[in-house]
């Protein structure tokens, strides 16, 4: 997933220390090999993975909201843009044509600007909290959703099926986010109750929503639980709980990391 990365010189030179993603790596200014002669605005990198994408290839959309409709330059080692990258861009009002970079390039006019949120150093300004609030659900209803992870090939606890199951006795609605619309897991998650579920990049699409109505229960599956999680509740204030438990590990192989929960009815416990 992370396997490239890439970044900008300008024109004379100088390396743009903030447009590499992922600092320790030495900029070596590399031969043009083609050359753009239009106007185009600077996105990035491209990631196919649902919350680098947030973080990190829509960390410009504060800036692309002002800009004309210029295409987006993405560094990408892609032959082309995922279906999936297309509906969401396009969920969130950006149809500007999408140009991937694969090779060294010269552009002749290059709309660049700061990230406006990143992972190293974790950071989100207000200005892209604003332009990723694209999605206005005012209502709020009384359900109690659990953001299931049970039905990916990696990264949930090889028993979450067994947690749902006590939940569900308790009212929990299960939603597998992966397969819904943007808009329909923006409306679930904002405007829900509850909201529940292991950590995971489902919880980022709380980003997108106006408004948000109900509290949070986060809980590990793995170790502990990323720092990003709590940013994020924090940074649109709203009520969470997150719980750590002890957790007894199946598989610990990077990027595979599996555990079992022990007790599925200590999860049941806490959101009654």
């Amino acid at each position: 997933m992370d396997s490239f990365t890439g970044g900008i010189y300008s024109a004379d030179g100088k390396f743009i220390e903030d447009s590499l993603l992922y600092r320790g790596k030495q900029a070596s200014l590399q031969q043009a090999i083609e050359y753009l002669p239009d106007t185009y605005i600077y996105g990035g990198c491209l990631f196919g993975h649902f919350g680098h994408f947030i973080w990190e290839s829509l960390s410009r959309l504060y800036a692309i909201r002002q800009c004309k409709n210029y295409p987006i330059l993405f560094i990408s080692p892609n032959i082309e843009v995922f279906n999936g990258q297309k509906i969401l861009f396009k969920t969130i009002g950006i149809r500007n044509e999408i140009k991937l970079i694969k090779v060294p390039t010269s552009i002749r006019d290059l709309i660049y600007s700061p990230p406006g949120s990143s992972l190293n150093p974790l950071c989100i300004t207000d200005e892209q909290i604003d332009s990723l609030k694209y999605f206005n659900f005012s209502e709020h209803t009384n359900e109690k959703i659990w953001l299931s992870r049970a039905k990916l090939k990696i990264g949930k606890l090889i028993n979450e099926l067994s947690i749902e199951t006590e939940i569900q006795k308790i009212g929990y609605k299960i939603i597998h986010p992966e397969i819904l619309p943007l808009q329909k897991q923006v409306k679930l998650i904002s405007t829900s109750d509850v909201v529940a579920g292991c950590d995971g990049s489902a919880f980022f699409s709380l980003l997108f929503a106006k408004y948000i109505h109900g509290k949070f229960f986060v809980f590990n599956r793995r170790k502990n639980i990323p720092s990003t999680i709590s940013y994020v509740f924090t940074k649109r204030n709203v009520k969470f709980e997150q719980y750590v438990f002890d957790l007894e590990p199946v598989e610990e192989k990077w990027p595979i990391s599996i555990f079992r929960h022990s007790d599925p009815s200590k999860i049941a416990e806490i959101l009654k």
